[in-house]
C-alpha cells in the first residue's frame, strides 16, 4: 500500500467487577461536581450547615407547633411498555405500599421499631412528616400524583440521568420527584443531595434543578408487607427509599464515606466502614474505641429487614434543612401548590407555541399551526381564537368537535399565513372556551416575529464571519447575534453578558441549504464561551428540511457545561484572545438530511445573562467523518491508494474550479480531470498509472498552479 497511514492508539479501559451496591448516591455527587453541576464541596456545605444549626433553634420550635411536615411526591414509572403492573411498569398498589412504607419509617411508626436494640432505642428519632402524592400537577390540574412513561430501554444508566428525567419532571421546588425504572451500573438507588445558597457558591439551579430528586430501581420499590410483589429477596421491605429520602434531606452514610469517617450527627456511633447483609446484634465497630455497630440504620447499607430506625440527631439534621428557606427545593416544597386540591374551575386554555412556520422560514405562504393546552377541569369541545400578521386584519377561527381532556394538548391549524419580506409579526389571542370567556388572559395571547428569508447556498460551505451575512431574528424583539472582534477578526456573537432583556432567545441561521445531491454531510464550528459563575446560558442546534416551516433538535442542548471550557469561569465580559480560548471543530452529524433539498441550521442561544457566546468557522463537508484532514499548510494534499488510484483532499478559502493531473518526470501529461466547484471536499482520482517511478502531481486554482512530486514503489 501507497498511501500514508495514521494510526491511532485504542485505549481499552478495564473496570473491576462490581457487585451489586445499596446506594450511588456519593458517586453520583462526585459525577455532578466533576461536570461543574455542583460547586459546592461537602466540606463547605458541612461548615455552612453547621452555621445555621446554631441560629435556627427558635424557629425549629415554632415549625413543629404548626404541624406535621408535608411533602408533595410525583412518581414517575419509566417503563418499556409493558402492560400495567408487568415489569417495570408497576401497580399502583405497589407504589402506595412504598408510601406506606416511608411514612411510618420516618414517623418511628414501622412495626420493627421494636426490634432497635435499648441502647438505640434510646437515641430513636421520630419525625413528624407526611409524604402525600401530589393532588394537583404543574398546570393546576388534578393528578393521581403518578406518571407513567414508555421511555423505550430494557434499562438505564446513571450517567444517562438527563434523559430518563427529562421524560416526565415537574418542577423541583414544588414536588419530590421520584423515577423507578430499571437501574443498571450495580446501584439500586441514588439521592440528589441538598446544596445550599452559600454566597459564592450559588449553584447552576436550572441543571440540578432539572435532575433533583431520588431514583430507585423497580425491583428495590414497594414492601411485601403490603402485597406480592416481585421485589429482590435483600430489598424488599421499601427500605432503600427511606435511605435515599435521608440523603435528599442531607443524612450522609453513618461510615461518612471513608474509613472511621463522620456523618456529623452526635448520637450514631462512630463506624468503621458499611455492614452488607443482615448481622446479629452485637456486631462490633473499632475506630478510636470498640462500639456496637448500629448496622439497624436506615443509612448503613444492611439488608431491608434489619433496617429500622434514624437516630434523633439525624431528624434534627434533615428538619434543619427543612426549615432553612436557604436550601434550594427542600424548604418550598413545604409551601407547594402540590399539596392544594387542583383549582380549575374556570375555563382556561393555554397558547403554548407557534409551531409552524418556525422564526425563519422561506415559505411565504406557510399554514399556521399553534399548540394549545387545555388548563381547565372539563373537556373542551369549542375554541374561539383571534390572529392577524402584521397590520392585516383580525381574524377569528372557530374549532368545533374537539374533546381536549385536562391537561392534554393538541395542535389547530388555522390555515395559509400571507407573509412579506423580512420581518413579520403574529399575534394571537384565545376568546372562547366551550362558549364562555378564556378565564385567565396571561397565557391565553402571545405576540412573534418571523423573518422570511429567501437566501440559498449550498455545500460544501465555509462562513467565517466576515460579514454577517446570515439571518439573524429574536422571536420576541430582542437582542440578536451581531459581529463582535476575536482573535479570529471576527466573530458571530450574542452579547449576554449585558444584554438587558433576558431570559429569550435569538437565533442565526443558515440560509436554505440544498443537500438534495449528497449522501453524507456534517458540520464543524468553533465556540467559545466562559460562564460568569451564577446566570445560566443555553445553546441549541436545530435543523429544518422544510426551510424553515419547522426545525428538530439535532443534539442535546448545550447548557453551561457543555458550552465552557474546562473550568471557564469569568465574572468579566467574555472576549476570547487566542485559540485555547475556544472549542474547536466542534462536530455535528448531518447526514440524516442527506437527500432533502431545502436544509437550514439554528444556533439557537437562550439569553440568561450568563455571558457572551461566540461562533466562528463554520465548515460543511461532503462526509460523516468526525476527524477530517483539515489542511495547515497549502490548499491540497495527496494521499496515494494504488498505483492507479489516489485521494486529493482540497482546503480552499472560496470555491473555485480546479484542473488537476498527472505527469511523467519529463512532463508528459497521464491523465488530468476537471473537478468543479471545490471548497473543502475530498475526491478519488484515477490516477492512470502502472508503473513505478517518479511522477508530478498538479493543481490549476485560480490562475495559480502547485505541483507536488511523488516516486512511487510498490509495498
Amino acid at each position: 500500500m501507497l498511501r500514508l497511514l495514521l494510526f491511532i492508539p485504542l485505549i481499552i479501559v478495564c473496570l473491576p467487577g462490581k457487585t451489586q451496591q445499596r446506594c450511588g448516591t456519593v458517586e453520583y455527587m462526585h459525577m455532578q461536581r466533576k461536570l461543574g453541576k455542583i460547586r459546592q464541596t461537602d466540606e463547605q456545605f458541612e461548615q455552612w450547615l453547621a452555621r445555621q444549626g446554631r441560629n435556627m433553634l427558635r424557629q425549629q420550635q415554632a415549625r413543629r407547633e404548626s404541624g406535621p411536615y408535608r411533602i408533595p411526591v410525583v412518581i414517575h414509572v419509566i417503563h418499556n411498555g409493558e402492560p400495567l403492573g408487568t415489569g417495570t411498569n408497576i401497580s399502583d398498589a405497589q407504589i402506595l405500599s412504598q408510601l406506606e412504607v416511608i411514612n411510618k419509617d420516618f414517623k418511628r411508626l414501622n412495626a420493627d421499631a421494636v426490634n432497635t436494640p435499648p441502647e438505640f432505642a434510646a437515641v430513636a428519632g421520630s419525625m413528624d412528616i407526611e409524604f402525600v402524592l401530589a393532588l394537583r400537577d404543574p398546570y393546576g390540574l388534578p393528578t393521581s400524583g403518578i406518571v407513567r412513561v414508555n421511555g423505550g430501554r430494557t434499562s438505564w444508566a446513571v450517567s444517562q440521568e438527563t434523559q430518563f428525567k427529562a421524560l416526565s419532571y415537574w418542577p423541583s421546588e414544588d414536588y419530590l420527584n421520584i423515577w423507578v425504572l430499571n437501574l443498571s451500573g450495580g446501584f439500586i438507588g441514588y439521592a440528589q443531595f441538598p446544596v445550599s445558597n452559600l454566597p459564592g457558591l450559588e449553584e447552576y439551579q436550572d441543571g440540578i434543578a432539572a435532575t433533583d430528586g431520588v431514583v430507585i430501581d423497580y425491583k428495590a420499590f414497594g414492601s411485601i408487607d403490603y402485597g406480592s410483589f416481585d421485589l429482590d429477596p435483600d430489598y424488599n421491605k421499601g427500605r432503600t427509599l427511606t435511605h435515599e429520602l435521608g440523603h435528599f434531606f442531607g443524612l450522609r452514610h453513618i461510615w461518612g464515606d471513608q474509613l472511621c469517617g463522620t456523618d456529623y450527627v452526635d448520637d450514631t456511633p462512630r463506624q468503621r466502614n458499611e455492614t452488607i447483609g443482615c448481622p446479629t446484634h452485637p456486631a462490633t465497630t473499632t475506630c478510636t474505641t470498640t462500639v456496637n455497630k448500629m448496622f439497624q440504620n436506615y443509612l448503613d447499607y444492611t439488608d431491608d429487614a434489619c433496617m429500622n430506625l434514624f437516630t434523633q440527631g439525624q431528624v434534627a439534621r434533615m428538619q434543619l434543612i427543612l426549615d432553612n428557606p436557604a436550601v434550594p427545593r427542600r424548604n418550598s416544597l413545604l409551601t407547594s401548590p402540590g399539596l392544594l386540591p387542583a383549582n380549575c374551575s374556570q375555563p382556561d386554555v393555554a397558547l403554548l407555541e407557534k409551531t409552524m412556520p418556525g422564526p425563519v422560514t422561506c415559505n411565504n405562504r406557510p399554514t399556521l399551526i399553534m399548540k394549545v393546552r387545555s388548563l381547565s377541569c372539563d373537556p373542551i369541545s369549542t375554541l374561539k381564537v383571534q390572529y392577524r400578521v402584521n397590520s392585516g386584519s383580525l381574524l377569528t377561527t372557530i374549532f368545533t368537535g374537539l374533546n381536549l381532556l385536562p391537561g392534554s394538548v393538541t395542535e389547530l391549524s388555522f390555515g395559509t399565513l400571507t407573509l412579506q419580506p423580512g420581518v413579520n409579526t403574529l399575534f394571537a389571542k384565545v376568546l372562547e372556551v366551550n362558549g364562555l370567556s378564556d378565564g385567565n388572559p396571561n397565557n391565553s395571547e402571545f405576540s412573534q416575529r418571523i423573518l422570511l428569508d429567501t437566501s440559498t447556498d449550498r455545500i460544501p460551505l465555509r462562513e467565517r464571519f466576515n460579514e454577517l451575512n446570515w439571518p439573524v431574528i429574536n422571536p420576541t424583539n430582542g437582542s440578536e447575534w451581531q459581529l463582535h472582534t476575536t482573535n479570529f477578526n471576527l466573530s458571530a456573537s450574542f452579547r449576554a453578558f449585558q444584554a438587558p432583556d433576558g431570559p429569550n432567545e435569538s437565533w442565526l441561521v443558515t440560509p436554505t441549504l440544498d443537500f438534495s445531491g449528497v449522501t453524507k454531510a456534517s458540520m464543524f464550528f468553533d465556540l467559545s464561551y466562559a460562564w460568569n459563575g451564577s446566570d445560566n446560558d443555553r445553546l441549541r442546534i436545530l435543523v429544518s428540511t422544510d426551510c424553515g416551516d419547522t426545525f428538530q433538535q439535532v443534539l442535546p442542548p448545550f447548557d453551561r457545561t457543555g458550552l465552557a471550557l474546562a473550568n471557564a469561569i469569568s465574572p468579566l465580559s467574555w472576549q476570547p484572545e487566542n485559540e485555547s480560548q475556544w472549542q474547536l471543530k466542534r462536530y455535528v452529524n448531518l447526514s440524516d438530511y442527506a437527500g432533502y433539498e431545502h436544509v437550514r441550521i439554528a444556533f439557537v442561544f437562550t439569553n440568561n445573562q450568563g455571558n457572551n457566546i461566540y461562533i466562528d468557522n463554520v465548515e460543511f463537508f461532503l462526509s460523516d467523518d468526525p476527524d477530517p484532514l483539515f489542511l495547515q499548510d497549502g490548499p491540497f494534499a495527496v494521499y496515494w491508494e494504488t498505483l492507479s488510484e489516489a485521494k486529493v483532499t482540497f482546503n480552499l478559502e472560496e470555491r473555485s474550479d480546479v484542473f488537476v493531473e498527472i505527469l511523467d518526470a519529463a512532463g508528459r501529461r497521464i491523465s488530468g480531470t476537471t473537478l468543479p466547484d471545490v471548497l473543502n471536499q475530498t475526491y478519488s482520482i484515477t490516477t492512470g498509472l502502472a508503473n513505478e517511478g517518479l511522477y508530478i502531481f498538479r493543481a490549476h486554482i485560480g490562475g495559480r498552479r502547485y505541483a507536488l512530486k511523488f516516486f512511487l514503489t510498490r509495498p
